[in-house]
């Protein structure tokens, strides 16, 4: 099966800090090889099978683990009057070419931490989607 995250996933993860309170969580492996968990309120879909997220520090935490490690886990559980839980693990890469492009698809609070766009673009090429929603399981990939 093919991932799509557009539609009901996209609609949940683009501008959930803004709309819900609640921020992406990225599960990756630091420069120090321990796991790492990081809520990253700039998660946007950005493709049928990609998400993006803009790192304030390019020098250090995401962009430096994904560099050494690509390997993510983005989980996202909103218990609202919709409930839903995703788990979507994936590759990820710093893409500063796409700085442009990813920062403009931010939210105006995240915008608001980096206002100099000193930060740099990961991408994420996601391969696997679990999770359930308002109509039942969720298995993508």
């Amino acid at each position: 099966m093919s991932i799509d995250l557009t539609g009901d996933i996209q609609n949940v993860i683009d501008g959930a800090l803004e709309r819900a309170g609640r921020a992406p969580a990225v599960g990756y492996i630091d420069q120090d090889g321990y796991p790492a968990v990081s809520h990253r309120g700039s998660t946007h879909v950005i493709s049928p099978n990609q998400l993006a997220i803009w790192a304030r520090n390019p020098n250090d935490g995401l962009a430096t683990g994904v560099a050494a490690n690509p390997k993510v886990t983005v989980s996202f559980f909103d218990p609202g009057g919709d409930p839903i839980m995703l788990s979507m693990r994936g590759t990820a890469c710093v893409d500063a070419s796409r700085n442009d492009e990813i920062y403009a698809g931010i939210g105006d609070a995240e915008r608001g931490y980096d206002p100099d766009k000193n930060g740099v673009a990961v991408i994420i090429d996601v391969e696997t989607v679990r999770g359930f929603g308002h109509e039942g399981g969720i298995s993508q990939g």
